[in-house]
């Protein structure tokens, strides 16, 4: 490549790390993959780089993608239906929240045979709900409340990933990125749960309050091995929490006054060359969910189940919300399983499929379904499909499509009585690559 276009491509793409996200969870509150190669088997990546994207997951990768550019668009399109109880029926409202973009771009730089940087930007998760109906203050029959007040919530989580890999030998590569978050939030029709917050704090702080914005950084390193002539590659990933900044408009929503770090999480991975032209992959995570308070500690729980028959799963005093012990998600910690496969038809086209499963992080025997009516991330498994043509070896065309199947969750809570939230997901990717 001529060194003017070098240039305007490598302007281009950091332009473009500058844009706004938006991002929608699939296993959990994270995506299942970064790039439409990898969405389209199942997201397997960690012992599986295939371009920029894949250094988010293992910064090792950047050792064997070379020198290239890559931008994706994934459009999400989730429905989601909740379902509450009150004195006489079920009342039950849709998610109009079923329309949502994340960009993810990448550089990777091979300044010498054994040394690499990178970075790329992705819209590692989020998710949200907008309700018509406000099925809290329905079931509840809160006195004066408005129950066509919309209730719901919007999480984005973007994450910024300088990386720097260097092989040693001629089969093993390590690498490390700085993680720099970004979390955009905003909550409303939670007014209901003012009754629940501490004594003394102020209950401004809980709802209502639009868009807020926290900033922090974590690590995560990675490596790869090549074995058999490198038929087989072996992975490992694993990134610390992400240390963020705490929401000041929504202290008195969330665990430790507004604290919502990213969880930590680790993986392993394999890919096998079974032919030339077919390779398969495994990937294994684990995302750490009850290491971070708010989505880890007890939701409100069920009439007498929780102290003195109140929502207190412990104490009236350090389960208020908001406070360190406050009420949370409940969410536990999710192991995900991932296999995918990529097909090499000519010199031009490539197809992809696989399948990505993760058990649902959500509670359900003792009232988890309640506040998670407003992040109903139910879904467990998804189907995945893609393909890359190649119109010259500089230049790359990459599609996907994943559909998450309808998984739903019941259980008791306190107020209403049962509640029952479900999901399915569909969702395009689009990809751009350039290699230098």
């Amino acid at each position: 490549m001529k060194s003017p276009l070098k240039r305007a491509v490598v302007l281009g793409v950091a332009a473009a790390l500058a844009t706004p996200l938006s991002a929608y969870a699939t296993n959990g509150m994270f995506v299942i993959g970064y790039g439409a190669k990898a969405r389209g088997m199942g997201g397997v990546a960690i012992a599986f780089p295939q371009d920029s994207l894949s250094s988010a997951v293992n910064p090792a990768a950047l050792t064997q993608v070379g020198t290239r550019a890559d931008a994706s668009l994934s459009i999400f399109m989730p429905k989601a239906t909740a379902c509450i109880q009150t004195n006489t029926s079920p009342v039950c409202a849709k998610s109009e929240a079923d329309l949502f973009g994340m960009p993810a771009m990448g550089m990777a730089m091979q300044f010498t045979r054994n040394l690499s940087f990178g970075m790329t930007m992705v819209g590692a998760g989020g998710g949200g709900s907008r309700y018509a109906t406000n099925l809290y203050n329905v079931a509840s029959a809160n006195a004066g409340a408005d129950p066509h007040a919309t209730l719901g919530v919007s999480l984005m989580i973007a994450q910024m990933n300088p990386t720097v890999a260097m092989r040693i030998g001629h089969h093993q590569s390590f690498g490390a990125s700085l993680v720099i978050g970004v979390q955009q939030f905003r909550a409303f029709g939670l007014s209901y749960f003012e009754n629940f917050t501490a004594d003394g704090l102020n209950t401004t702080t809980l709802t209502n309050n639009g868009n807020d914005y926290t900033y922090g950084a974590g690590l995560r390193v990675g490596w790869l091995g090549n074995f058999f002539n490198d038929r087989l590659t072996l992975g490992a990933e694993a990134q610390t929490k992400v240390y963020m900044t705490r929401f000041k408009k929504y202290g008195n929503l969330f665990a430790d006054h507004g604290n919502l770090d990213t969880p930590a999480n680790y993986g392993i991975g394999m890919s096998f060359k079974i032919t030339p032209q077919l390779r398969a992959g495994i990937d294994i995570t684990r995302t750490l969910y009850q290491g971070v308070a708010a989505i880890g500690n007890a939701p409100p729980a069920v009439p007498g189940r929780g102290v003195g028959g109140s929502i207190y799963p412990n104490s009236l005093t350090d389960n208020k919300l908001g406070l360190p012990g406050g009420l949370g998600f409940g969410w536990h910690n999710q192991t995900v399983y991932k296999i995918g496969a990529a097909y090499k038809y000519d010199s031009q086209w490539t197809f992809r499929a696989g399948y990505d499963y993760g058990k649902s992080p959500i509670p359900q025997d003792n009232g988890g379904i309640l506040f998670n009516i407003v992040a109903p991330a139910t879904v467990q498994s998804h189907a995945t499909v893609g393909a890359t043509y190649s119109p010259n070896p500089n230049m790359e065309f990459t599609v996907s499509y994943i559909h998450a199947f309808m998984h739903g969750q019941y259980g008791p809570t306190y107020i209403g009585g049962q509640s029952s939230i479900k999901m399915m997901q569909n969702s395009l990717g689009m990809e751009f690559s350039y290699k230098m």
